[in-house]
């Protein structure tokens, strides 16, 4: 037998797909060139909307593919695409060009009135030179039958007519964000009235079982067996976790909705307090702790304090059974301007496969008679990231421990 290692290969072609759905959601019609305008790649729109198939088009040049037919009503422009396209090789600049006919033959053989809004970019690479040209058109065709309508048909040649039609689109999502407004504040009102539920009428019967519980424990402890004991402390224990979750999910909820005030924060001070707090949760346990130089950076205090409280609370949490624990802090560089902070633990670790779910609501990839939680603390911690503006991901191997990035801005930048 002979095994081939196609790890590699199923990395591009993941690649490929995930570029491919990038690709094809973009608005518009789409192809790309490279220098010499050889055709390389074509969004289905633009197949669609030229009434070709790929295989005709692909690694052939786009002036021989689309020329200007002698037989159409009208040029359909293949001089001045070509002339937009050679300003962009020059210049190295987006090149948008004024309202151009171009008239598709149908199914049928009959030529159909088309009117396309241009632009041609570059694509430079890392030596400064153009790789690809991309050749963005929007189909227009129907603003003009409805300026046509109107009365006031537009010219071809006059870039008014892209002005006008994303005037028109931008007041169209005007008023589309303006619903969308008031449907987010009328669900902030339903998740202020779910908090005040959560808050007061589950706490209640909470309250009532674990008092009850005490009760029946000191009137009947001496009649009841172990079994009934047990059964006791089954109830007082899940009352206990019922409590933690809803105060977790309620500082899950106010997390999204509570006012930002960002300073200037040392991270260093803010590991100190956050290790102090975490010391009877230690107990007497030897954790090895390493915290590198750490910076000042800019964030809310308070949201910040949570952030680490989960993130080393887990650490904690999940080195138990290491003699010694080791948990470290520190800093892996930068990205897009944001400095990578990260935590490292020698404790359970994870399944890479699965760390999509980690900053999850209620997601959990151990059990919880090995570890203790309620499943919202990573997602809190990704709700404060996002309202920070920065990301969060993790990296783990199971019984080798995880390590938890994110990024934060330094407090230099405005």
């Amino acid at each position: 037998g002979i095994n081939w290692d196609i790890t590699n290969r199923k990395r591009f072609e993941l690649l490929h797909q995930q570029f491919r759905a990038l690709f094809e959601s973009l608005p518009g019609l789409y192809v790309v060139l490279t220098p010499d305008f050889t055709i390389v790649a074509a969004s289905d729109a633009y197949l669609a909307a030229t009434n070709t198939q790929r295989e005709r088009i692909m690694n052939r040049n786009l002036f021989e593919v689309f020329p200007d037919n002698p037989d159409s009503p009208a040029p359909n422009g293949s001089g001045q695409v070509r002339a937009s396209l050679q300003r962009v090789l020059e210049t190295a600049r987006a090149d948008t060009m004024a309202l151009l006919r171009y008239d598709v033959k149908d199914a049928k053989g009959k030529f159909e009135e088309r009117f396309w809004s241009p632009v041609n970019s570059p694509v430079v690479g890392a030596d400064g030179e153009i790789d690809y040209l991309i050749h963005r058109v929007e189909d227009v065709t129907a603003y003009v039958h409805q300026r046509r309508q109107a009365g006031s048909p537009p010219v071809e040649g006059d870039v008014t007519v892209r002005l006008e039609q994303m005037e028109a689109e931008v007041y169209q999502r005007s008023q589309e964000i303006k619903t969308i407004n008031r449907q987010l504040q009328s669900a902030n009102a339903e998740l202020e009235a779910f908090s005040y539920s959560v808050s007061h009428d589950l706490r209640a019967p909470l309250r009532h079982i674990h008092g009850y519980v005490e009760m029946l424990t000191r009137e009947s402890g001496a009649v009841l067996t172990e079994k009934g004991h047990r059964y006791l402390k089954t109830i007082a224990n899940a009352s206990r976790d019922m409590g933690q979750l809803i105060d977790d999910l309620l500082s899950f909820s106010r997390m999204g909705r509570a006012e930002m005030h960002e300073t200037s924060i040392q991270l260093d001070s803010l590991i100190t307090d956050t290790r102090r707090s975490l010391e009877s949760a230690a107990g007497d346990r030897a954790i090895h702790w390493k915290v590198g130089e750490l910076p000042r950076v800019q964030g809310d205090p308070s949201m910040l304090a949570q952030v680490f409280a989960n993130l080393l609370g887990n650490a904690v949490k999940y080195t138990r059974g290491r003699a010694p624990a080791e948990i470290e802090v520190g800093v892996a560089g930068e990205e897009d301007g944001r400095i990578i902070v990260f935590v490292r633990d020698n404790g359970a670790g994870f399944d890479m496969r699965y760390a999509g779910k980690l900053f999850g609501v209620f997601q959990r990839l151990h059990r919880a008679d090995e570890f203790e939680g309620t499943g919202i603390g990573l997602a809190n911690v990704r709700r404060i990231m996002t309202r920070h503006g920065g990301r969060t991901w993790a990296e783990g191997k199971p019984n080798e421990g995880a390590t938890f990035y994110l990024t934060l801005l330094p407090a230099s930048r405005p």
